[in-house]
């Protein structure tokens, strides 16, 4: 027994030290030490997406490419049901800790939990009894239609782990992990790409093998932060007494900005995809299946960098400790200026061996056209970078409205405008040039907002 109270004691001695630091420690030093291990995973992440993306290049060609290309928005689908959960569980989580209401904090994460396991069983049985219905969904023509069924359907066979494993990566981050989340996305993404080799290259079994190495991935990484739990490092824990309505009404509105946000890069695939199909052909949808996933590299990095600060935002700003906020909002801002900037330059100065990593040097063309768009679509970045930031700002203290409406500005309005009005009068031209202008244009509406609630939670602030 006496063993057992000292345990507690230590162990809720070092949950206080870990809320301290949040709340009290050096804002630079407690935001690398989020920072490092959220970006090493986002990087693994991204680069079994470049393997994946290459090996269907190389071994399966320009068809398997468009195939895949239409088949890619599931992802975005099951991704951005479990980090709407995952985010909105952890944003609510780490304000109620701010505002010291522990008590809710259980209730949050077991509702957070359970209505992750539960869509994902629902998306899994959809996929598994209506392939066609599902792949004529994403876009998938006669002619790709059986590609992108092959492809699909051993990630509808994962769908519940794929979804899960979204959420748990961010609750596990705000549960003081950031470490074992780094691990496990680490050590599913390696899976992925050994597979990838094994089963596209070495088996040859084309688009059904790439997308089961991918199944592959989340699996392994769910049987790593599962130690979390059995090795008893978690400081949420579920409970029996977890049904509060108005708690997971909060979890879903703070989750819903980035649900939008991740859902619509799936629909813009598919929209790109139709435009692209009409403008110029099977070759650009080749090309944009590159060039997007090139992309959610450099996303995957900037959503890594704002996820990184969400703790230090929402636990901040609970304890409406607002200096703090500001603080690790303009640390977050100049780390991703920074990398968005490198990344444009990389595509400015080597863009041939970029995008000829992906393509048989042998489609010289398609190179050349890769090239072409790659430059003029990577001017967005810069802009994406600040939007990504500020949105998980606005998502982190909880201003609802304002999340939404940056992600329905930037993720479909604005993009939707652009293709419908663009490619009139410059053609291909006008395809690429649209997510510079709908990352613009949200911009310009933002910053304003941004400068009112500053003023705002300034006249909030205990400090």
């Amino acid at each position: 027994m006496i063993c057992y109270t000292e345990f507690c004691f230590r162990d809720k001695e070092k949950v206080m030290e870990k809320e301290a630091t949040l709340l009290s420690g050096d804002i630079k030093k407690t935001y690398v030490s989020y920072l490092i291990p959220t970006i090493v995973g986002m990087l693994t992440n991204s680069v079994y997406c470049i393997v994946d993306v290459m090996f269907v290049g190389l071994c399966i060609g320009a068809q398997g490419l468009a195939a895949f290309n239409i088949a890619m928005p599931v992802y975005t689908i099951y991704s951005s049901l479990g980090l709407m959960l995952g985010v909105g569980g952890a944003v609510t989580i780490s304000v109620l800790i701010g505002k010291g209401k522990k008590e809710q904090v259980d209730k949050v994460f077991t509702l957070t939990v359970l209505c992750s396991a539960l869509i994902g069983i629902v998306m899994s049985a959809y996929g598994l009894l209506f392939p066609d219905a599902f792949a004529r969904m994403l876009g998938a023509s006669p002619q790709l239609m059986q590609g992108v069924k092959d492809y699909l359907q051993p990630l509808h066979c994962v769908a519940l782990i794929y979804i899960l494993n979204c959420t748990m990566q961010v609750i596990i981050r705000a549960d003081y992990n950031p470490k074992l989340v780094m691990v496990a996305a680490v050590c599913g993404n390696a899976t992925n790409i050994l597979f990838d080799w094994l089963f596209v290259s070495v088996f040859q079994w084309g688009l059904f093998g790439a997308a089961a190495a991918t199944a592959l991935g989340p699996c392994v990484a769910m049987s790593i932060w599962i130690f979390h739990y059995l090795l008893k490092k978690n400081t949420f824990k579920f409970t029996k007494h977890f049904w509060d309505f108005s708690l997971l009404q909060r979890i879903f509105k703070n989750g819903v900005g980035t649900f939008i946000l991740e859902l619509s890069l799936g629909c813009v695939v598919i929209f790109f995809n139709i435009v692209l199909l009409d403008v110029s052909g099977q070759d650009a949808v080749a090309v944009f299946a590159i060039i997007s996933n090139i992309a959610y590299v450099g996303k995957g990095i900037f959503n890594g960098i704002s996820q990184a600060a969400q703790p230090m935002l929402s636990v901040n700003y609970g304890a409406r400790k607002i200096k703090r906020v500001q603080a690790t909002l303009r640390t977050a801002l100049v780390c991703a200026l920074i990398f968005s900037l490198g990344c444009y330059l990389l595509i400015l100065i080597f863009p041939q061996p970029i995008i000829g990593f992906f393509i048989s040097s042998s489609d010289a063309g398609l190179i050349g056209h890769g090239v072409w768009a790659a430059r003029i679509y990577f001017i967005s970045f810069v802009f994406t970078a600040v939007n990504t930031v500020l949105m998980y700002y606005f998502q982190s203290v909880e201003s609802i409205k304002v999340t939404t409406m940056i992600a329905l500005m930037r993720g479909l309005i604005f993009i939707l405008l652009g293709l419908a009005v663009f490619p009139k009068f410059l053609g291909e031209l006008g395809v690429w040039l649209t997510i510079t202008f709908a990352e613009v244009a949200t911009l310009l509406i933002t910053l304003p907002i941004k400068r009112k609630l500053d003023k705002l939670l300034a006249s909030e602030a205990v400090e």
